[in-house]
């Protein structure tokens, strides 16, 4: 897929940072109470099975995240250029 969600890794970097503060981990269930995104959409999006994401949804997970971490867009959605398959020269003549 060459645009991915992020989720897993910027919430694992949020509970990180928590940890370090002997604060507690934030589950998808209190992402979802506190950024105001179903659970439904966020259990979608940590297990990569999403096939599009909302703005809205992107500025709630961004806004949240912004208030305890650095964050940016590429922190939450990269994309890669999908391989090309390479055809051999001998098929192109």
């Amino acid at each position: 897929m060459p645009v991915s969600c992020q989720l897993r890794i910027l919430l694992a970097r949020l509970n990180l940072e928590r940890a370090q503060h002997g604060q507690p981990a934030v589950s998808l269930r209190r992402l979802a109470q506190e950024s105001g995104v179903s659970q439904s959409v966020l259990v979608a999006l940590h297990t990569q099975r999403n096939q599009r994401i909302d703005y809205a949804t992107i500025d709630r997970l961004l806004s949240y995240f912004s208030r305890f971490l650095p964050v940016r867009m590429d922190d939450l959605l990269t994309w890669e250029p999908a391989q090309e398959r390479k055809v051999p020269a001998a098929m192109l003549m």
